[in-house]
């Protein structure tokens, strides 16, 4: 039979036990990124797409290397509508941090480090919208960027999935959960072409 003595050490020991527990388990929640679950709405568009790096690379104005540096919820999402309440268009401005300039026009200031850019996707509420199966930057994630400049100024992602890509290498999110083999194999073969010509690696 244990003591009085022994009995208070044992539950001391029990409670630091549980206590270590909880906090590790606090840490481990907090450390890991929410991640939304939301209804995918996909809709065609009309876009311009490449399968060659040249020709990308040719066509957009603005190459860069950055990060969205917001969570998808937090960006400014836009979505108009025709006068009977049909959606007329919908994107995201998706605030990046610049960490280096590939390509660029004259107009675009050599050390500018912050940019707002359009993502052919959108969200309201739990619902979201994307365009050509589109899967948003992800927070944090350092990536090769194609853009292209409108009419009013702003800059815009272009080739859909094939317009940006991970230097941290292929995720969950590089692609929609739908892609096929045959896609994710032309994908991964079109990153190692932009790897390849912009001297990029996971090293980066």
């Amino acid at each position: 039979m244990f003591s009085f003595q022994k009995k208070s050490v044992l539950i001391c020991v029990v409670c630091i036990v549980v206590v270590t527990v909880s906090i590790i388990t606090y840490m481990n929640v907090q450390s890991k990124p929410e991640q939304n679950v939301y209804t995918v709405v996909h809709l065609p568009a009309n876009s311009i797409t490449f399968s060659e790096v040249e020709k990308l690379d040719a066509f957009a104005e603005l190459i860069v290397i950055g990060y969205a540096t917001d969570g998808f919820a937090d960006r400014e999402h836009v979505i108009t509508a025709f006068d009977d309440g049909t959606m007329q268009s919908f994107h995201t401005n998706t605030n990046i941090k610049i960490e280096q300039i590939v390509k660029k026009p004259e107009d675009f200031p050599s050390d500018q480090n912050e940019l707002t850019i359009i993502e052919p996707v959108s969200l309201d509420g739990d619902i979201k919208y994307t365009a050509n199966d589109y899967v948003e930057l992800q927070q944090g994630e350092t990536s090769v960027i194609f853009l292209l400049r409108n009419s009013y100024g702003d800059y815009g992602l272009i080739n859909d999935n094939l317009g940006k890509f991970s230097l941290e290498g292929i995720s969950q999110y590089s692609l929609p959960e739908s892609s096929s083999s045959q896609q994710l194999s032309e994908y991964l073969t079109f990153r190692d072409f932009v790897m390849k010509k912009y001297n990029l690696n996971q090293d980066y």
